[in-house]
């Protein structure tokens, strides 16, 4: 008696790991079965058949040798998952009062339930919105994306005032560390002070400052919203009198 076969993979399933790569693909990277397995949070074998039925509906650059690279019909199908994820996000957000925290793992169960007359309706309902409540675009209904000139804040150098984008990491912990910190989408910052040798960086929001480790700095996207400030380790020193060359330590405070 032959033993079954593996249990063929979901459209859910197929959606979610299309989603996956794409969105690795616009952090300029491509997937590997272990990111792909833990976005859609199935198991590893899983995850290997969905990405061999992927190739089998031609979806899938063949020939690649970095990972899993989707092909123009496959990022075509993954744009308009995205898009339904987004909306989702949003109507979550701003019609059900869902946290922030919250409406990535609800988007994922209904972006699949959206029909494209549903998906139509929504958008026209939230009137369009540009981003999603983690400040990252949503495509429009043609596939296209706005441009966003942005950086990591762990690229940003000290001095420098910014504006918070968009955040990649959409796990609920990371999120509500963020949101208690005041770094949330449209929140203005200034990078303080980078301690060197890959340290944290010292910024402020508002009236208090606080140290950002660099892998949490990297998940934030930002734009600069103005010039650069003097950076608040010199400023101390002009104000005391401070040279150079003094040897004199700079202590480190909570802001001017």
């Amino acid at each position: 008696m032959p033993l079954p076969g593996p249990t063929p993979p979901t459209d859910e399933m197929l959606e979610d790991c299309l989603q996956a790569i794409h969105r690795l693909e616009l952090q300029g990277q491509s997937a590997s079965t272990a990111e792909v397995a833990a976005f859609a949070r199935i198991p590893l074998e899983a995850a290997e058949e969905v990405l061999r039925e992927l190739g089998r509906r031609g979806l899938l650059q063949i020939g690649s040798t970095n990972g899993t690279i989707l092909n123009l019909e496959g990022r075509r199908q993954a744009v308009g998952i995205l898009r339904r994820h987004r909306l989702s996000e949003r109507l979550l957000a701003d019609v059900l009062g869902l946290p922030w925290d919250r409406v990535h793992d609800e988007a994922m169960r209904l972006e699949h339930a959206l029909t494209p007359e549903a998906e139509a309706r929504l958008a026209t309902l939230l009137k369009n919105p540009a981003t999603c409540p983690h400040g990252a675009p949503i495509p429009e209904n043609n596939g296209s994306v706005a441009p966003q000139a942005t950086s990591g804040l762990d690229r940003i150098a000290a001095g420098a005032r910014v504006q918070i984008q968009q955040i990649v990491e959409e796990e609920p912990t990371f999120l509500r560390y963020l949101a208690s910190l005041g770094l949330l989408p449209r929140a203005e910052i200034h990078v303080e002070e980078i301690a060197p040798f890959g340290g944290p960086l010292l910024v402020r929001v508002g009236d208090a400052t606080y140290a950002i480790g660099r892998d949490v700095a990297a998940k934030i996207l930002v734009q600069q919203v103005g010039p650069p400030l003097e950076p608040q380790r010199l400023r101390r020193q002009r104000r005391h009198g401070w040279g150079q060359r003094s040897g004199r330590g700079t202590g480190r405070g909570r802001g001017d």
